[in-house]
C-alpha cells in the first residue's frame, strides 16, 4: 500500500522549513500556491492533458503542510492528492512510483540542509 501522506520532522522555524520544501517542489518542476502561511498545493503535469490521454500524459498533485512541533521543530507534511484513476492502473501505478520518488527526494533535500530529524508515513 502506497502511502498517503509523509511527514517530515524538521529542524528550524516554519519559514526555513516551508521555504526548503518549496525550493525542492520547484527543482522537481512542481507549481506551487500557497493558500496561506501554512498550506499549499503542489502540481506537476497537465490535467486536462491527463483526462485527454490517460496514461500517456501525468498529473501529479500534492498538498504541503506546515506544523509546529516541538520548540525549533517543525513537521513538513506532503499529502497525496491523485490517485491516478484517469490512467487506470498504469496511471494508478505511477501515482504511486511518483509519491516513493518525491519522498526519496525530499528527504534527500532535508539530510543535505542539516534539517532532518525524521520521516513517517501513514
Amino acid at each position: 500500500m502506497a502511502a498517503k501522506y509523509i511527514d517530515f520532522l524538521v529542524t528550524g522555524d516554519p519559514a526555513a522549513a516551508r521555504a526548503t520544501a518549496e525550493q525542492a517542489l520547484l527543482a522537481r518542476r512542481f507549481r506551487v500556491v500557497w493558500h496561506d502561511d501554512w498550506n499549499a498545493t503542489a502540481e506537476r503535469g497537465s490535467q486536462l492533458a491527463n483526462a485527454l490521454a490517460g496514461a500517456f500524459a501525468q498529473y501529479f498533485r500534492v498538498g504541503v503542510s506546515l506544523m509546529s512541533s516541538d520548540p525549533g521543530e517543525t513537521t513538513v507534511r506532503v499529502e497525496q492528492q491523485t490517485i491516478g484513476m484517469l490512467g487506470g492502473l498504469v496511471g494508478m501505478s505511477r501515482v504511486r512510483r511518483n509519491m516513493a520518488t518525491l519522498r526519496s527526494e525530499l528527504e534527500a533535500t532535508f539530510q543535505a540542509a542539516g534539517v532532518l530529524r525524521g520521516v513517517s508515513e501513514a
